[in-house]
Order: structure tokens, then sequence, then C-alpha cells
């Protein structure tokens, strides 16, 4: 499963009403009417991170790699251009978040 801070565009340390805030905006952008399987993919996400709980539950147990699909999540988000940011995508190669 790809890791749901990247694919919803929050930091680790967001708390839970931007986490929300993320949320509903990428929903907005994707629609499940539009693209289904992202949809879901966002949806899980949030269900993941929701709370304070949840968040130190997936630091401590479901930690993993990023994929590659979520650091082009990350580096070049739905809003906007679909261009990398060259900075960002820099640091998350690096490992850095």
């Amino acid at each position: 499963m790809r890791d749901p801070f990247l694919l919803l565009g929050v930091g680790h340390d967001a708390d839970d009403d931007a986490i929300r805030e993320a949320f509903l905006a990428a929903i907005r952008d994707c629609p499940p009417d539009r693209d289904a399987q992202r949809y879901e993919s966002l949806r899980q996400a949030y269900a993941r991170i929701a709370t304070r709980r949840d968040r130190l539950a997936f630091e401590m147990l479901d930690r993993e790699f990023p994929e590659p699909p979520d650091i082009l999540d990350r580096a070049a988000p739905l809003s906007g251009s679909r261009r990398p940011d060259p900075g960002v995508l820099r640091a998350l190669l690096r490992g850095e978040r």
C-alpha cells in the first residue's frame, strides 16, 4: 500500500484538520466517477491516518519505503501543473519529507 501522507500531500506533522482538508480537496479534484481507483486509494489513505491515534499506529507499525507513484504524487500534486517541482523531487529522492 502506498504512503498515505504522500498520497494526500500532507506532512507527517499534519493535524486531524489539515489531513481532513487535504482529503476533501483531493476528492474534489478526483471524484469517484472520474477515477474510481484513485478515489478508493485516497479514501483508504485517509482512513489510515485520519486521527492522531491512526497516525501513531501507522508510524510505529506500517512504515514502508515510498513507491515511485508516491514520490510523483508528492512532487506533482493533482492541483496546479503536472510538472514536478525539481526541489521537492530531489528532496524526496534523498529521503527527506
